[in-house]
């Protein structure tokens, strides 16, 4: 048995690819124990996991590309928008509308992509919110969309309820979809960033002019980086509306893509582990902790104090923290063993 594990289990379990297939298996079981789990919790740790996917993809575009885009908000409402309207009022399946919410998301991407190809840094923020916001108002007047402030799935309009393979779908059983989606994503982020596409957008961040001496296309990488976050903020929108059930977008402009910001710099723009903690603590936090302890009022103090503490001492992102204390623990460890059984000569 011991054998099998070193031949056989142990370097699979050593895997990142297992870890985050795990991150998927235990947002399943949390799925099958909801009856039993507040739900206060249970909402923490869904709204943590779909906006995780939008953090993610926007972590590949800042900290990789270097790409410091607000335009997370659009994709997101694109997402939204385009389950409501191709389900319901086009009556096709799931399946199709979620390809086409990703389809028309790739689509804008290329947009905001090409855009930046002439424009960095601070002006492209406020290009990219400039087009963010466009997008936004765009899918809050269609009519249809009953101007972004009420309709969805189960009120106003034709009703049809939510099904997949035939089978209706409750508003928790999104956290399979949403289970599925965190490990593909995370799996696919890995991938890109431990690939040459990863060292080529790091080449790109560092300095334009040296990726381009070595023969790296900037337009290509851009557009990847822009198209990968556009889809990943795009199923983030999809798990948004099967879950809350409304086709609200409201609430995803600015400050939403400036939540995500602060998630990916808080929890560490390199760190896929980072990201999600970040991601909790910005979306997740409120909901688990500090409603419950009747302190909903003071989030947003509270992450901007996170904020201001993780910029100056751990620009790394809290993750590093972790980091910190692996490192402590060893260096206290060696030092106890020497303690105990003295110094080699």
């Amino acid at each position: 048995m011991n054998r099998l594990y070193k031949e056989k289990i142990g370097p699979l379990v050593k895997k990142p690819h297992f870890a985050f297939i795990l991150a998927g298996v235990v947002l399943l079981l949390v799925w099958y124990f909801s009856p039993f789990i507040p739900a206060n919790l249970f909402g923490a740790v869904v709204s943590t996991s779909y906006y995780y996917i939008a953090a993610l993809g926007f972590a590949l575009l800042l900290g990789y590309g270097g790409l410091a885009s607000l335009g997370t908000g659009a994709f997101v409402g694109i997402g939204a928008f385009t389950l409501h309207y191709v389900y319901r009022y086009m009556e096709l399946n799931l399946v199709v509308a979620i390809v086409a919410a990703a389809i028309l998301a790739i689509v804008v991407s290329l947009a905001f992509g090409f855009v930046s190809l002439r424009i960095s840094g601070l002006y492209l923020a406020i290009i990219t919110m400039g087009l963010s916001q466009i997008v936004v108002e765009i899918i809050k007047n269609i009519e249809v969309y009953a101007s972004g402030t009420t309709g969805g799935f189960l009120s106003g309009g034709p009703r049809r309820p939510l099904t997949f393979m035939g089978l209706e779908l409750s508003a928790d059983s999104t956290l399979i979809f949403i289970a599925f989606f965190v490990a593909l994503g995370m799996i696919i982020v890995h991938n890109l960033i431990t690939s040459p596409t990863g060292r080529a957008l790091l080449s790109i961040k560092n300095s334009e002019t040296a990726a381009q001496t070595m023969g790296i296309n900037l337009l290509k990488y851009r557009l990847l980086a822009f198209v990968v976050s556009g889809v990943y903020g795009t199923i983030a929108g999809v798990m948004i509306i099967m879950f809350q059930r409304n086709a609200n977008v409201n609430q995803i402009g600015l400050t939403f893509a400036l939540n995500v910001l602060a998630a990916v710099i808080i929890g560490g723009t390199k760190s896929i582990w980072g990201i999600l903690l970040g991601t909790f603590v910005i979306f997740g936090l409120d909901l688990a902790v500090l409603q419950p302890l009747q302190l909903g009022s003071y989030s947003i103090i509270i992450n901007g104090v996170l904020i201001i503490l993780v910029v100056m001492f751990y620009p790394g992102g809290l993750i590093q923290l972790f980091s910190d204390l692996k490192k402590l623990i060893i260096k206290l460890n060696h030092k106890l063993k020497e303690h105990i059984y003295g110094t080699e000569e």
